[in-house]
């Protein structure tokens, strides 16, 4: 037990500090919006190019991927069908049901968890993940475009949003840069190494902290039964696929961990985001992200500590 609390206090301990911050409005709804920002565009930024300047990727192991992408994408299917048949034949909602269930909170809280955790030899396939759910977090999205064309358009327009995203995002650049950098031994000058160093240092504490504080507010008990299909989907499901692909492909023990864990995460602020933009499910969604979190406190606890005691 000793061990379990030294794992898992410290992170919910930032996201909970986070909570009270915001509650109490000693860090008020324009602030939280600023501090999200920063990590958004700088600090998580930061963290990923000097992690990736600085990693080893030679023998990567593709099963990897294809345990995690497998597990969300079935997880995703899985849940998209399942709502339907429970609440009905609605694509826009049943796309961001599927969603809530498969893409977690990986980048604020699974990056310095795994980290943290598993060690600095662990930032490759932890970053890994990220860029794969970047770009597997399109499908609901397209979804709910094409169910809300009307008799025209194609796929074209879908597709350059698609694109035009994904070149914008700061994460996916940070990433690719310091691969770049990586991989081709192009050396960072002593300042600019000194400064990214700093920066990065801001990006664990700084995310676990806003993520605490964009909980506040939100409703815990409105539809709870799609709220609490949402979050059994993530936090049950969802490891669980991810834990027998990889089991069926043999992966690294410590790799198979990193995925689980990283399965195991709390529904992503992200998906909010995409139903807000969207003008639909907000409400619930947000339910179902603060519902999961709160869980998640046991949840992502326990799967720590059957690792780490493995």
């Amino acid at each position: 037990m000793g061990t379990l609390l030294n794992i898992s206090l410290p992170f919910f301990g930032l996201i909970a500090a986070g909570y009270a911050a915001g509650r109490t409005r000693v860090l008020p709804p324009e602030a939280v919006g600023g501090l999200n920002a920063f990590v958004f565009w700088f600090a998580l930024p930061a963290f990923l190019f000097m992690r990736m300047s600085a990693a080893n990727t030679a023998g990567f192991d593709l099963r990897f991927i294809l345990a995690y992408s497998g597990g969300e994408l079935l997880c995703f299917v899985i849940c998209y069908a399942a709502a339907r048949a429970l609440f009905g034949p609605d694509p826009e909602r049943n796309a961001l049901r599927g969603a809530a269930a498969a893409f977690g909170n990986i980048g604020y809280m699974g990056l310095p968890i795994i980290v943290a955790v598993f060690g600095e030899d662990m930032v490759v396939p932890a970053v890994t993940v990220i860029l794969v759910d970047n770009f597997l977090m399109f499908l609901p999205i397209i979804l709910i475009q094409y169910a809300r064309q009307e008799g025209g358009g194609g796929a074209g327009p879908v597709l350059s949003m698609v694109l035009g995203t994904l070149l914008r995002n700061p994460l996916l650049l940070a990433m690719a840069a310091g691969l770049a950098c990586g991989t081709l031994g192009v050396p960072i000058p002593g300042p600019l190494a000194s400064f990214g160093t700093l920066l990065s240092g801001a990006a664990a504490p700084c995310a676990l902290f806003v993520l605490g504080a964009t909980l506040v507010g939100r409703p815990l008990t409105s539809g709870f039964s799609e709220v609490a299909m949402m979050s059994a989907g993530k936090l049950l499901l969802h490891p669980a696929l991810v834990f027998g692909i990889a089991t069926l492909l043999a992966l690294d023990p410590r790799l198979t961990a990193v995925a689980v864990v990283e399965a195991s995460l709390p529904i992503a602020a992200h998906v909010f985001i995409t139903a807000r933009t969207y003008e639909v499910y907000a409400e619930r969604i947000s339910s179902a992200i603060l519902f999961s979190t709160v869980c998640a406190v046991v949840s992502v606890s326990l799967v720590l500590y059957w690792f780490a005691a493995a």
